[in-house]
């Protein structure tokens, strides 16, 4: 919303603005996307709800992202959109760092809740993209789990990374692709307030 606001100058308490357009669009998105049987694609996880691949196509959309969680198929979004791996923990914990109203919806998911996911769901691996990864691709959980994180030099002050991945289609070979502000062409690009660099 502030992006919208600060950049496009958007009226985003408007019905007409660009923000709510964008959103109501997103509402009617997948959630998420399997490849080859064996990847989930998700933006940020599993959390504590996603147990089956099939709980992920019956939401039904549009759905409405819950600022306050009240069922299953509404915590199922929350987990699906935001939560987080994390190394230090097994199974779930809340995240305080992303859950400032302190709601106990968003999540962490650890090692061995995901492990059990990907084997009773006979998957190869997870693929998120929601949390900030300063080298742009990480190898989580003995490759378990990919994060990607394309956004570079996040918010113009943390110098990262972006990253892509392009698989194989014949073998599911996942290739890492970086982009590095420090070696882009200082001649001819400048760094901006507004925007990351164009990605090449």
């Amino acid at each position: 919303m502030e992006e919208c606001e600060k950049r496009i100058n958007d009226n985003t308490k408007s019905d007409n603005s660009i923000f709510r357009k964008l959103n109501n669009l997103f509402e009617l998105f997948p959630l998420g996307t399997i490849i080859d049987n064996k990847i989930l694609c998700v933006h940020g996880g599993i959390g504590t709800s996603i147990s089956k691949l099939s709980d992920i196509n019956n939401i039904k959309r549009p759905f409405k992202i819950a600022q306050e969680v009240q069922t299953l198929e509404q915590q199922m979004v929350m987990d699906l959109l935001w939560s987080e791996y994390s190394d230090e923990i097994n199974e779930v914990s809340i995240n305080d760092e992303r859950d400032i109203k302190k709601t106990g919806s968003i999540l962490k998911y650890g090692k061995d809740r995901l492990t059990r996911f990907i084997e009773e769901n006979n998957l190869m691996m997870v693929i998120t993209s929601h949390q900030f990864i300063q080298e742009g691709v990480k190898d989580c959980c003995d490759q378990k789990l990919l994060q990607v994180y394309s956004v570079t030099n996040y918010m113009d002050k943390y110098n990262n990374m972006g990253g892509m991945i392009s698989i194989n289609k014949n073998s599911t070979q996942i290739v890492p692709k970086l982009i590095d502000v420090n070696k882009t062409d200082k001649k001819n690009w400048k760094p901006s307030k507004n925007i990351s660099p164009v990605r090449k």
